[in-house]
């Protein structure tokens, strides 16, 4: 009988646990995401209909999440590969709305600095042009780097659950093979 190896990441943990490890993170965090969003949107100033596509995204990313996680368990293709494609459209939409988060905090930087003048005119305060440069410095520094951090890890997770989705494609074209001393 023909055994086909399991593929593996991080050297040695086997891809099935890394997808369901990636959807328990899915359906965790997009859950909470859709849930926290949804609490507070009627308290947030800006575009609903932006805040209305983030939480239907994160809700379906929490729902598909769940079917990654049961067809990682029960070893089914078809919804693997459904959670692959939905992994691989939510990493696009993340990286364009990142893209437009990151212009934004750069295009703003301007009313940042007015705003943080305005509150740090007290005389007491030395040099509150410094500290509002050094303070949009950080802001702009971290927001870059959390959103490549982030982009990067859900790059491994699409990487991690293909490779799942081809070890389960050559598993059951491995089930279907007779050998010719089984055929008589």
């Amino acid at each position: 009988m023909t055994v086909v190896a399991t593929r593996t990441f991080c050297c040695c943990l086997p891809t099935r646990f890394g997808v369901v490890i990636i959807a328990l993170i899915g359906l965790l965090g997009g859950g909470l995401i859709a849930i926290a969003g949804a609490i507070n949107a009627h308290q947030i100033s800006g575009s609903k209909v932006s805040i209305g596509i983030s939480i239907t995204v994160y809700a379906l990313l929490a729902i598909l999440s769940l079917v990654g996680l049961i067809g990682a368990i029960a070893r089914k293709l078809a919804l693997v590969r459904l959670y692959f494609v939905f992994l691989f459209v939510h990493l696009l939409f993340s990286i364009s709305f990142g893209i437009y988060a990151i212009w934004r905090v750069f295009k703003d930087s301007g009313a940042f600095k007015k705003d943080c003048l305005l509150a740090h005119a007290a005389p007491s305060i030395k040099n509150p042009a410094g500290i509002c440069n050094d303070g949009l410095k950080v802001i702009k520094g971290v927001t870059v780097t959390v959103f490549i951090i982030f982009w990067l890890f859900e790059i491994w997770g699409c990487v991690i659950v293909n490779n799942y989705s081809r070890q389960l494609a050559d598993e059951q074209a491995v089930e279907g093979v007779v050998k010719d001393t089984e055929s008589w």
